[in-house]
């Protein structure tokens, strides 16, 4: 628990306001380019589930944090047809590609200090979490904003005997490396008032190296009566 404050304490400013996001703010031009794509690619299943979810459900707003280079909104643009989207990242130079590339909606900022004068039909996050200075917070957050939808995954395993959280500090990159508590996100969703029928927590695989990140964690949250 110690460290885990300790690490929380690190990320406040002023103390570490250059420190912070250093991985992806140091990125630019096409080697930015092809660390995103590279990192799509290495989980094709994942965003398989993902899109036969958006298929499966209706809305019209949508947010997506950590919308980085704009893999979907670029490349899978007709996925957003029709819909008012907003992409937010944390990179000022990922943002600045995106606007370039597309007439989407984007906005550079800390999803998790950002003040939204709105709320959106469908929120997701691709293998943010895992790199978040603050879970619950994290999560609370998107439970707020999202008037129906979330889909969340964590890229790092699919921890279900895990008791707690555990967040680990990089500082060279600037950036935690966390294990997602299943547990603790289900304790979690159904503090904020979610019955068990309204999410769902489950793994899927997208490699076979005998390793903790063959498996992803997917988060879903359908609220059965809409929050406007």
């Amino acid at each position: 628990m110690f460290e885990s404050i300790k690490n929380k304490i690190k990320n406040f400013e002023p103390l570490t306001k250059n420190s912070y996001g250093r991985l992806w703010n140091e990125k630019s031009g096409n080697n930015q380019l092809d660390w995103y794509t590279e990192m799509h690619n290495s989980c094709l299943p994942m965003h398989e589930d993902f899109i036969d979810f958006l298929k499966k459900n209706s809305f019209k707003t949508i947010l997506e944090i950590g919308c980085g280079t704009g893999y979907y909104p670029i490349n899978s643009r007709d996925l957003f047809k029709d819909k008012i989207y907003t992409g937010l990242d944390f990179s000022q130079t990922a943002i600045e590609t995106c606007k370039r590339n597309s007439k989407f909606d984007f906005i550079c900022t800390d999803f998790i200090k950002f003040n939204f004068e709105k709320k959106f039909d469908f929120i997701f996050s691709h293998a943010v979490i895992d790199h978040v200075y603050d879970i619950e917070k994290f999560i609370e957050k998107i439970f707020n904003l999202s008037t129906k939808y979330a889909y969340i995954t964590s890229y790092r395993g699919f921890f279900s005997e895990l008791e707690k959280h555990k967040m680990n500090w990089n500082g060279s990159e600037g950036s935690y490396y966390n294990d997602i508590s299943i547990k603790t996100i289900k304790k979690q969703l159904t503090s904020l008032g979610l019955k068990e029928s309204e999410f769902n927590l489950r793994s899927i695989k997208v490699d076979d190296n005998g390793t903790d990140d063959d498996y992803q964690t997917i988060i879903e949250i359908i609220k059965e009566t809409s929050n406007n």
